[in-house]
């Protein structure tokens, strides 16, 4: 076994660079324009643009639910556990399978 001493960093949204937050933005909006449609709103298509064309709602999104990102602006595999869970409060990183404790409140 070869220990690289490696360490991998994760960062908010704010911490990203200007090119890297493109990246997280558009990818967010990917995804919530994926699990939407233009029905789910009372202003239909209006609404469902204002996401498809607008930076804001996807970043109080990003925002709100504390995503952490590598450097480059890719989302990472995280999950913080909340309300009864036996994990609540904590905040995990997948990497290769492995889960690794990363915050704990």
């Amino acid at each position: 076994m070869i220990d690289t001493g490696i360490s991998i960093k994760l960062y908010s949204f704010s911490e990203l660079s200007k090119k890297a937050k493109r990246r997280a933005i558009e990818a967010h909006r990917e995804f919530m324009l994926s699990i939407m449609e233009p029905d789910d709103f009372e202003t239909g298509i209006v609404e469902y643009d204002y996401y498809a064309r607008n930076d804001e709602p996807i970043i109080e999104n990003i925002k709100a639910n504390d995503y952490l990102f590598f450097e480059n602006g890719e989302l990472a595999h995280t999950i913080t556990y909340c309300g009864n869970h036996p994990l609540a409060g904590e905040t995990h990183f997948i990497f290769n399978g492995v889960d690794y404790l990363i915050k704990k409140e």
